[in-house]
């Protein structure tokens, strides 16, 4: 049996609604997912589910029908990113640079810094070491700070600059 190369008349309607239609989709999805090839492949997986479905009679009708399936298409998207997680293209390159982060000479020397520097913050006194974990780590204002303890802004600021000074001078020794 041949193929028909004619579309069929409800057919070639419906792709004469669905056509103009394609940029403002490629639009819509490129928005939310700044990646124009998936902008592109949700729009393809639009367009076709259109097809399938497309039982209307204006073109008003067909915006509305094939813009809810972009919707719908989009939150299928972030629940499967949600459930598998984010697919990434191959990068040969990023792949080789990754390597040379993670030499075992490297690894060794990023986990003995570590080691030193939580070595050196149980050194510290307790509220100094309280006070700058706040701080720095947690980046939590001073003055929040400063009302946790019960203390004044400028003896936050104190503390942090001790624990500053005595963790780069620690450090410095360290690595000498």
């Amino acid at each position: 049996m041949a193929a028909d190369p004619k579309p069929s008349a409800p057919v070639s309607r419906n792709l004469a609604h669905i056509v103009p239609l394609r940029p403002a989709l490629v639009s819509y999805f490129r928005k939310r997912c700044n990646d124009i090839a998936e902008a592109e492949d949700l729009a393809q997986d639009v367009i076709v589910r259109a097809l399938q479905h497309a039982h209307w009679s204006s073109a008003e009708e067909a915006k509305g029908y094939i813009f809810r399936i972009a919707i719908n298409r989009w939150h299928d998207r972030n629940r499967q990113l949600n459930v598998r997680g984010k697919l990434l293209r191959w990068d040969d390159s990023a792949d080789f640079a990754l390597a040379e982060d993670f030499a075992p000479e490297q690894v060794l020397k990023q986990e003995q810094e570590r080691h030193a520097l939580v070595s050196a913050l149980q050194e510290l006194g307790e509220r100094t070491r309280d006070v700058f974990v706040l701080a720095k780590l947690e980046r939590m204002r001073q003055d929040e700070i400063a009302a946790l303890f019960g203390i004044s802004v400028s003896a936050v600021e104190k503390h942090v600059a001790r624990a500053l000074a005595y963790l780069m001078g620690r450090m410095g020794q360290g690595m000498r």
